[in-house]
């Protein structure tokens, strides 16, 4: 299966854009998103390894890369953020612009419809499982990627 090699730019408004252009609530949950598709979407994992550098944080599997891409991505006016207070701690909610989704429409199409899908159905997932969820399903499947954990005994007392 063949499509263009994307950027790290052009896969985070990629993400935003799939499954309706349904919000991404919060950055750990955004890349997390992506480390997982990154492992068990198998036509892209490859691309997303090499873009992104995963490697063992505080709060599991993180990216530079990730991290500089959103910065540009909201400085030049392709996503909007907004505040949520739950349980008086504070996250970022990310979502797509009309620009940035002219941006990355004619590529979006050019992605074969299973990988489409799979990115909905990751990002369906995710939002089910929820902020423990889905750090649950990630330190339990790549543990290699907790040994710098901060909140490790945390996911896992839940």
């Amino acid at each position: 299966m063949s499509f263009p090699e994307l950027t790290a730019e052009e896969w985070i408004l990629m993400f935003l854009l799939a499954r309706q252009k349904s919000e991404i609530h919060g950055k750990l949950m955004f890349v997390k998103e992506l480390f997982i598709a990154s492992n068990e979407i198998e036509e892209i994992s490859q691309n997303l390894r090499e873009i992104f550098k995963f490697y063992p944080s505080h709060y599991g599997p993180y990216s530079d890369v990730f991290e500089n891409s959103l910065r540009n991505l909201e400085a030049v006016g392709d996503i909007i953020t907004k505040e949520e207070t739950i349980n008086a701690k504070t996250r970022i909610i990310y979502g797509i612009t009309e620009k940035g989704e002219k941006r990355i429409q004619i590529v979006y199409g050019k992605l074969p419809e299973i990988v489409r899908e799979r990115i909905s159905k990751l990002k369906k997932g995710a939002d089910q499982l929820g902020y423990v969820g889905i750090l649950k399903h990630v330190y339990t499947h790549y543990p290699k990627y907790i040994i710098r954990s901060r909140i490790k005994g945390e996911v896992f007392e839940y």
